[in-house]
């Protein structure tokens, strides 16, 4: 054997035992996994409920959860909740629930395969008119609503008018909600409406009832439990002030941006769903 050839030898051997013990290292968790991106990263054990959400709260499937619980004799208000997933820690989502304690309302959670809010507004907020709806409903959104491509999908969703506040945040879209459910339309400006106009959003109203009204939120998307909870209390502002309207709130998946550790402590499939008056 040549000397290279013995130099050859030694260096794969040593890069052979290398791997075999960095493996093992890896494997027994000594040493940390690089941690992948969001989207990468696999999902195990994370659609398991614990048997504490299986006792406590009605399982809905896949089914839209706007198709399942709209009154088609009353208005409707459909809002998406962004960033709004089921945590792994039970008293989270109890929190989020006790917002609405003195409200008529049922809780449940909801299955749905894929996290993408674009998906979750298809899935959720798509309305399909019937001979026993009301074929007048309006979209609003507060954020951007270049995001995604929004503003070129958002008229296959169904809707007669829709409604963006550009970058308004929560608070406008529910009071922009509220002038809409109180048919009085009370905006500072007319020029916080884009997409529709808000004359043409009246003539809607005056046609008749709307069917259902549907909204993103767009303040929760990050994770922060505060916000999520401040766009959820107003939600509750406006059932209390509209008992004649249904309200349905349903999470768009478990929180992909801000903190990753607030990912990672949410199930990976499943969303909250409550169901107002």
């Amino acid at each position: 054997m040549t000397f290279w050839q013995k130099v050859s030898l030694v260096a794969f051997s040593v890069l052979f035992v290398f791997a075999v013990v960095f493996s093992y290292l890896i494997n027994a968790q000594i040493i940390d996994r690089p941690l992948k991106p969001w989207h990468m990263q696999p999902a195990v054990d994370a659609d398991t409920l614990s048997a504490e959400y299986m006792s406590s709260y009605k399982l809905l499937d896949k089914k839209s959860v706007l198709r399942r619980f709209a009154d088609s004799n009353r208005t409707t208000v459909a809002v998406l909740v962004d960033g709004w997933g089921v945590p792994f820690d039970t008293s989270l989502l109890h929190g989020d629930f006790a917002v609405f304690q003195d409200l008529p309302h049922v809780d449940y959670l909801h299955s749905r395969l894929a996290n993408r809010t674009r998906h979750a507004e298809f899935s959720e907020l798509r309305v399909f008119w019937d001979s026993t709806t009301q074929r007048n409903g309006i979209y609003l959104f507060g954020g951007d609503s270049l995001e995604y491509g929004r503003n070129l999908y958002v008229d296959s969703l169904g809707y007669n008018h829709h409604i963006f506040c550009q970058r308004c945040g929560d608070s406008a879209v529910f009071a922009l909600l509220d002038s809409l459910l109180s048919d009085s339309l009370v905006l500072g400006s007319d020029s916080l409406a884009q997409g529709d106009s808000l004359t043409r959003t009246r003539d809607s109203l005056n046609q008749g009832r709307v069917g259902v009204l549907s909204a993103t939120t767009w303040d929760s998307r990050d994770g922060n439990r505060q916000k999520l909870r401040a766009t959820l209390s107003q939600v509750a502002a406006l059932a209390r002030k509209h008992p004649e309207v249904r309200f349905v709130l349903v999470g768009s998946h478990r929180p992909n941006l801000g903190d990753p550790k607030i990912r990672r402590e949410s199930f990976a499939h499943w969303v909250p769903v409550t169901v107002l008056n």
